[in-house]
């Protein structure tokens, strides 16, 4: 009986399923698959240039059953008019609407490289419309884990965390039959080349191509430009001094949606993108395939929904952007302000901001030689205290600097913990040709048997680069709750320091809130600064982020045994003191001198 009762419940659920993703055509303005033969003609509605949409002529080769999976074929068109015949099936089409007999058939999606003939083929109209009413309020969880750190930045920080955890993502543009979906153009301007080049691999990852280009010309007041199925319409990543459009074609509007592009942008479900129509500037033949190159012309709504089938658009939501603002001052005194906006979301907007920062350094100042750049960052996070981050960096590569802005806004951004709220960021980057790195060495201490109270005074030989030595002396004071015996005194630069501590205590670091990752930020160690420690080799616990000092034994006992595997873990000892000197370089070097605490020392 039990078993009849499940059998009747999972039938129930199949068929309320099939249900909610039943679409009924309308056939007075829909042609479904089974009315479509070989040999029939129609049309397809596009813009080759402006904003004016052009039909060209097609003609039904033949429908490949369950092309895009079980129940979901695939028309295969042969297409003629316009300049097809010069540039074949372009980039950019995707979503161009096909119609035969008046009736909408579906969507130009997939084509053949390296074609000679113009041959598409067309998502379905009923697959497209499955995706109205899909619920588009729920947002991925897991896009917060994709590691694009890697791509962009693969010796970050953070590009290595949870990676046993992290949601894999497959975009591949072919199947074994060699058709491919029609990649989407994404048109970079004001990128340099080499921007591009560095951002493409993650575009390329999520189903886009990167053109360099610029914001196109003038062709009069485009604002009151008609939404019709045809048009130009994509997703802008940003917008202002840069603009990054990524752009396909409308197929079709229902209401407050719009559906478009007949396969999927980047297939990762409900999202929200802004969404902005555009003008095609030009077309690029290719014998590989052609491109509309074009560029946005105003926001029209949000991207909810990106599906196997297309994505939709609701018309009625309006997109969120990141105000971002840079400022350079570069040799003799000059000054280069940049404003833009980078979309609201965590999967794409960190590469982005990384990005920008990134090319405003190499346009503005150079891409070769010695430098030192300080900066000033900052960031208003909604419900959080403003993130300041000061520090300075010289040499020959600016690679170091770019990791240190990236890092905060991925692990800020793509936290598993909670949605935040990014609000404005501001960059600040003084610029100067010259280098001012230096080695630090020769360290040497006045005493070595010292106890708690007692001043020690430190000298050590500064070497800048191509200039001569310098000695540097100062003196700190041993802490009075130091125990007795051994002790080390470490003497290092930022990173050796930051390096250490990881060491010591490997679980602090490791992020348990936003406000322990925004914490953890803030005590990043400053590269014009010599770090001084005094370490001493007794054990203590961090449970959850915060470090536990110098514990007995019993109290590291209870503490590990009453909390869950994972959650506390030793430290390799603990530090009494942590100061810091201010030099005029950016250091190098590190060294670790033997100390012996003992109360009756002279």
């Amino acid at each position: 009986m039990k078993s009849k009762s499940f059998v009747l419940l999972i039938m129930l659920v199949v068929y309320t399923h099939s249900l909610a993703f039943a679409v009924d055509l309308d056939p007075e303005k829909f042609m479904t698959t089974d009315k479509i033969k070989p040999g029939m003609k129609g049309i397809g509605k596009t813009v080759f240039s402006g904003t004016k949409v052009e039909e060209f002529q097609i003609e039904v080769l033949d429908i490949l059953k369950n092309g895009l999976g079980p129940k979901s074929d695939v028309i295969w068109v042969l297409c003629s008019g316009g300049p097809l015949a010069e540039t074949g099936v372009m980039q950019g089409m995707s979503g161009s609407p096909i119609y035969i007999d008046n009736k909408l058939v579906g969507a130009v999606a997939y084509t053949f490289s390296y074609s000679k003939k113009p041959i598409a083929g067309i998502t379905p109209i009923a697959d497209m419309l499955s995706i109205i009413g899909k619920d588009s309020n729920v947002k991925s969880k897991d896009i917060g884990m994709i590691d694009d750190l890697d791509i962009l930045f693969p010796n970050s920080e953070f590009a290595n965390e949870d990676k046993d955890k992290q949601w894999k993502f497959d975009n591949s543009e072919s199947n074994t039959l060699g058709y491919e979906k029609i990649q989407n153009p994404i048109m970079m301007s004001g990128f340099s080349t080499k921007t591009i080049e560095y951002i493409s691999p993650m575009l390329k990852k999520y189903g886009m191509t990167p053109i360099q280009g610029g914001g196109g010309g003038s062709r009069g007041n485009l604002e009151d430009i008609k939404i019709e199925p045809g048009s130009v319409i994509g997703i802008q990543f940003v917008r202002g001094d840069y603009n990054a459009f990524g752009y396909g074609t409308v197929t079709y509007i229902d209401e407050k949606n719009i559906l478009a592009f007949g396969h999927p942008m980047s297939g990762l479900g409900p999202i929200e993108l802004p969404a902005s129509i555009g003008e095609v500037n030009i077309l690029r033949p290719s014998l590989v395939i052609s491109s509309k190159l074009a560029s946005p012309v105003k926001t029209v709504g949000t991207l909810t929904y990106d599906s196997q089938y297309g994505i939709m658009i609701n018309t009625e939501k309006q997109p969120e952007y990141i105000p971002m603002k840079i400022k350079i001052r570069t040799q003799g005194n000059n000054y280069q302000e940049f404003n833009f906006e980078i979309l609201k979301n965590k999967l794409f907007a960190p590469s982005f901001i990384a990005s920008t920062a990134m090319d405003v350094v190499l346009v503005a100042t150079k891409q070769v030689g010695d430098y030192t750049m300080k900066t000033h960052a900052e960031a208003n996070i909604k419900g959080y205290p403003k993130i300041v981050m000061d520090n300075i960096y010289s040499g020959q590569s600016t690679d170091i600097f770019l990791s240190d802005f990236a890092n905060p806004f991925f692990a800020i951004m793509r936290n598993r913990f909670e949605e935040v709220d990014i609000e404005n960021i501001l960059l600040e980057i003084d610029f100067e040709d010259k280098r001012t790195n230096a080695s630090i060495d020769n360290i040497t201490i006045n005493k070595s048997t010292v106890k708690p109270g007692d001043s020690i005074d430190i000298s050590m030989s500064i070497t800048p680069y191509l200039q001569e030595t310098i000695k540097k002396e100062f003196s700190i004071t041993v802490p009075s709750d130091v125990p007795e015996g051994r002790a080390l005194l470490r003497i290092s630069n930022a990173s050796a320091s930051m390096a250490w501590e990881n060491a010591r205590a490997p679980r602090k670091s490791i992020p348990v809130s936003v406000s322990h990752i925004i914490k953890q930020l803030q005590e990043s160690e400053m590269n014009d600064n010599i770090i001084v420690e005094i370490f001493v080799p007794k054990t203590g616990m961090t449970v959850k982020g915060e470090e536990l000092p110098a514990l007995p034994l019993t109290a590291i006992s209870i503490i590990d045994s009453s909390n869950q595997a994972g959650n506390s873990t030793p430290t390799l000892g603990t530090t009494f003191l942590k100061e810091r000197i201010k030099t005029d370089y950016v250091l190098i070097g590190n060294a670790v001198l033997l100390l012996t605490i003992d109360q009756n020392a002279p």
